[in-house]
């Protein structure tokens, strides 16, 4: 009965990895990682290095664990540059991605910019079919046309920045990547789709000292629920941040961030989700990020930041 159980459990957790395995992770501090999402943000922290790890359904053996690291450096003549890796494993899944970004900032008007950026790298996706057979004391062949992967990834991404609002969309990836398998005889067919990003935000002064920043991520894909995630942000002085998010899979969240130091930025975020089964409901998601700064980062106009030193 308790082998019937943890096999249940471990199925399930395997079944709600592949279910979003063409949805690309979301994280809670989207802003400070935009990167990942539009490569038109690469530069407009000035040159910083971020490192965010989210931990999903803590306390559950093998539960989702989503790892990011990224550099980007100060723009000079125009364009900035930046690399980014991230780590996504989901119990016996594991998807990874290493990319190149390239932004070019283009001067509209006094206060208004906008960022073209490119992307370029791979990604790659590993199934632990024998960790599985382990752990449930049988053979799953069901899991036998899997294999493992990697494909090139090519991104594109357009950012307005103004002291008052953002707005940007991006594309991670524009390949419609297929991958064939076969077993027995029987050739199976998964496809990778593009993910459209799209967000928006600004900034309400609330007296001197005070500012109250909405912003909202949208996230669509073909064949896929459409996802979003509204965040508001109350900030005193630009040095700390309070907040809290929805989106509309039933995830609630709060965010705290603290911008004091010189040359380091920390936040943290909490989460309380029913995704996936009534197992998620017991547990709690957790996020944190660090920013290192290495140069002067641009003063935050909006709920990302822009560049005014350019």
């Amino acid at each position: 009965m308790k082998t019937t159980k943890y096999t249940l459990v471990y199925l399930l957790l395997a079944i709600c990895g592949f279910a979003f395995s063409q949805e690309q992770p979301t994280m809670l501090f989207f802003n400070e990682n935009a990167m990942f999402y539009n490569p038109a943000y690469t530069g407009t922290y000035g040159q910083v290095a971020t490192v965010n790890n989210r931990t999903q359904w803590a306390g559950i053996t093998d539960a989702p664990v989503l790892q990011s690291f990224s550099y980007q450096s100060n723009f000079i003549n125009k364009a900035a540059w930046g690399l980014s890796f991230q780590n996504d494993k989901v119990f016996i899944e594991k998807q990874g991605l290493v990319a190149i970004d390239y932004n070019y900032r283009l001067v509209l008007s006094e206060n208004s910019k906008l960022y073209l950026g490119l992307k370029g790298g791979a990604y790659f996706k590993s199934i632990d079919k024998e960790r599985l057979n382990r752990l449930t004391n049988s053979s799953n062949n069901a899991l036998d046309a899997v294999r493992n992967y990697s494909n090139p990834l090519l991104g594109v991404g357009v950012h307005l920045d103004n002291p008052n609002f953002f707005l940007s969309a991006g594309v991670p990836n524009l390949l419609n990547s297929k991958r064939y398998k076969e077993n027995e005889g029987l050739v199976t067919t998964a496809t990778d789709r593009p993910n459209l990003y799209l967000s928006t935000g600004g900034t309400l002064a609330l007296g001197r000292n005070f500012a109250l920043k909405p912003a909202i991520l949208y996230r669509g894909v073909s064949d896929a629920p459409n996802f979003y995630n509204l965040q508001l942000m109350l900030e005193l002085k630009d040095k700390v941040g309070v907040g809290i998010s929805k989106m509309n899979n039933d995830y609630f969240g709060g965010m705290f961030i603290f911008k004091g130091m010189r040359f380091l930025d920390l936040g943290y975020a909490y989460e309380f989700s029913n995704r996936c089964s009534h197992i998620a409901l017991k547990e709690n998601n957790h996020e944190l990020f660090v920013r290192f700064k290495f140069s002067n980062t641009p003063k935050q106009a909006t709920s990302l930041d822009s560049d005014e030193s350019f």
